[in-house]
C-alpha cells in the first residue's frame, strides 16, 4: 500500500486550495479510482447493490450518492439522523465512535456477498466506519474506503481491534485532505474544511467511468434524470422497479 500523500501548500485562498486538493486527487488516485468504477460496473451487472456510508459530516457523501439526477440509480443509503448531522453532535459524536452500532445497521440494510459498500470517514479511526468494514468482509461485501491517510496515519484508533478504516477495505482511496480537514489557515485557525468536496468529486468521478464502460458496451445506463424535466418520472419509475424490493427509501 502506498506511503506517502500529497501535501497542499497551504494556500490562503479556498478556491486555490481546493484546486490542489482536486489536481493531488487526480494526479494521485487514477488507479484507485478506476478500480472503484470497475467494482461498480460488476456490481450492478452482477445485480447487486452499490451501498454507500459514512457517520458525521461524512455522511454527506450518502445523501449526494443517492436518488438524485446523474446519479446511480441502484444506490443503498445507510442513513440515520442519529449517527448524522441531523441531530446534536453531543449524540452523533459519542454514537460514531461506540462499538456495535455499525453491526446494527449493516444488519437492517441487508448488503450481502455481490454487493459492495463505499465507506467514508476523513480520520478513518472511529468504530463506526471500521466497524462497517468489517461486517463488510465477513458478509462477503466488497469496500471502497475514501479516507485521508495524512490523517488516519497520524491518529490513533478508537476501535478495540486498533485498526483503521484504510487497514480494512478492498479498495482504498486517498482523498488527501489533511488532519482535521480545513484546508485554509487564517489568522491561525485552520479554517474551510475539503473533505466533502474531495468525496463527492471522487463517487462521481468513479460513477462517470462506470458509465463510460456501460456505454461501450451498449447497455443502458441505470442513471436518473432529473425529476424537474419532461419524462424525468416516468424514467425513473421504470429503472428503479427492479431495486424496490431491496431499497425500501424507493
Amino acid at each position: 500500500m502506498r506511503t506517502t500523500t500529497t501535501k497542499l501548500s497551504g494556500s490562503p485562498s479556498y478556491p486555490g486550495a481546493i484546486d490542489e486538493l482536486l489536481t493531488a486527487i487526480r494526479q494521485g488516485e487514477d488507479e484507485r479510482v478506476a478500480d472503484a468504477a470497475s467494482l461498480m460496473r460488476s456490481t450492478v451487472d452482477g445485480g447487486g447493490l452499490v451501498f454507500v456510508f459514512g457517520s458525521g459530516h461524512s455522511s454527506v457523501l450518502v445523501e449526494e450518492a443517492f436518488h438524485r439526477a446523474g446519479g446511480l440509480i441502484p444506490v443503498y443509503p445507510v442513513l440515520h439522523d442519529f449517527i448524522s448531522p441531523h441531530t446534536t453532535p453531543k449524540i452523533s459524536g459519542k454514537l460514531e465512535r461506540l462499538e456495535g452500532v455499525a453491526p446494527i445497521l449493516f444488519a437492517r440494510a441487508g448488503a450481502r456477498k455481490g454487493d459492495m459498500m463505499w465507506i467514508a470517514s476523513n480520520s478513518g479511526i472511529n468504530a463506526a466506519s471500521i466497524e462497517m468494514a468489517l461486517e463488510c468482509r465477513k458478509a462477503g461485501v466488497s469496500t471502497v474506503a475514501l479516507t485521508s491517510l495524512t490523517h488516519s496515519r497520524s491518529a490513533t484508533s478508537r476501535h478495540s481491534s486498533g485498526k483503521k478504516l484504510f487497514e480494512c477495505c478492498d479498495i482504498v482511496i486517498d482523498n488527501h485532505c489533511p488532519p482535521g480537514d480545513a484546508l485554509v489557515e487564517i489568522a491561525g485557525v485552520r479554517v474551510a474544511a475539503g473533505s466533502t468536496i474531495a468525496n463527492a468529486f471522487v463517487y462521481n468521478w468513479a460513477l462517470a467511468r462506470a458509465c463510460d464502460a456501460w456505454a461501450a458496451a451498449g447497455k443502458t445506463l441505470p442513471i436518473y434524470k432529473s425529476a424537474n424535466v419532461a419524462g424525468g418520472d416516468q424514467h425513473n419509475e421504470t429503472l428503479e422497479a427492479p431495486y424496490r424490493a431491496r431499497i425500501p427509501q424507493l
